[in-house]
């Protein structure tokens, strides 16, 4: 579940550090947050999550109101997290953050959709303000739309403990065009984070991160997020057996996906694939081993090809911090962790 930096990731505890790495995701609204968004999934880091979640502020610096204003006297409604944008609905926008009812239907963060405008404020019930999650589900490995793959909208702690078993809190099947719109039926009350759990004919179960909370456990109106990823089952298959020759790669780290794993792909701000780059723990006493997927399937330990693809073993399971790199300039960062039984995607957005 990057996106991102959206610096936290897709870590203070062991469950923050699998939010770091589901947050690691694709990129997120960055002008929600201020802040430069440089990995895409974007590189979600430990303050990705802020640029995940729309970066809606418990006070909407353009309205003073509050994320969580009640009703007024005159029978207004609640301010729902993250709305209060100057542009109407229909306008077109880039941003949650553009929206007076703080959701911009973005369905693809690089690059961002051209048909994007704000659209109504979702539905509320007694308890708060529900959210819209839209997005697009791409296959990992050629970067096209996927079809008919089901997305499950669900809480990081429930999915990483249990991927193929979490509780939806939304869920929807991707069209034609890989797009899914959904709206939750009761507000988002979850700690940490949520991810977007991917499954479909031929993928393996993929995670994806969607949004943080902007604050305690209440969520916008809108997630950061919307590029989703469903990577190959057959892809990690035989990258698997691939890493299996490789005598840095600890055999127990093996097969990818059932013992964990981090799938990435370095790219530009166009989405096309960046070669050339190597992908690096942030601390060099680090344990990870990364890895460079060709074409062909094949394995490097030089750095990304023209597919850009990269892969982690032995991340530390709380989360730590990664660097792409260009010689001696950094492209892009972010925060990757795994859990087994699902395929976590780390984006690594370049400027």
């Amino acid at each position: 579940m990057m996106i991102p930096s959206f610096r936290p990731a897709l870590v203070f505890s062991s469950a923050i550090a699998t939010m770091l790495a589901l947050a690691a995701c694709p990129a997120g609204d960055d002008a929600d947050t201020g802040a430069a968004d440089s990995s895409s999934s974007a590189s979600a880091t430990a303050t990705d999550s802020a640029t995940a979640t729309d970066s809606a502020t418990a006070t909407d610096s353009a309205t003073g109101m509050t994320a969580t204003d009640s009703a007024d006297s005159s029978g207004g409604t609640e301010m729902c997290p993250g709305a209060g944008g100057a542009a109407a609905d229909g306008d077109a926008c880039t941003a949650n953050s553009d929206c007076a009812s703080g959701v911009c239907t973005i369905f693809t963060d690089v690059p961002l959709n051209d048909d994007a405008v704000c659209g109504p404020t979702p539905s509320m019930t007694e308890q708060g303000c529900n959210t819209r999650v839209t997005g697009t589900v791409f296959d990992f490995s050629t970067r096209m739309p996927v079809e008919g793959a089901t997305v499950k909208v669900a809480g990081a702690l429930n999915a990483i403990t249990n991927p193929s078993g979490a509780t939806a809190l939304a869920s929807a099947t991707s069209g034609a065009d890989g797009r899914i719109d959904v709206t939750t039926e009761m507000p988002i009350n979850q700690a940490i984070a949520i991810i977007a759990l991917v499954e479909g004919a031929d993928g393996y179960l993929t995670a994806t991160g969607l949004a943080s909370p902007v604050m305690s456990s209440i969520y916008a109106v809108g997630t950061g997020i919307h590029d989703l990823w469903l990577v190959p089952a057959g892809k990690l298959t035989a990258w698997s057996t691939a890493l299996g020759a490789d005598p840095e790669i600890d055999g127990t780290a093996l097969p990818l996906g059932d013992a964990g794993g981090v799938i990435g792909l370095v790219r530009d701000a166009t989405g096309a694939p960046i070669a050339g780059a190597t992908v690096v723990p942030a601390d060099a006493g680090s344990a990870a081993v990364v890895r460079y997927v060709a074409a062909d399937d094949t394995i490097s330990a030089d750095a990304t090809t023209d597919t850009g693809i990269f892969v982690v073993i032995g991340a530390a399971q709380t989360g730590e911090d990664f660097q792409a790199m260009m010689g001696d300039t950094v492209l892009a960062d972010g925060t990757a962790g795994s859990a087994n039984g699902a395929a976590f995607t780390l984006i690594l957005n370049a400027q």
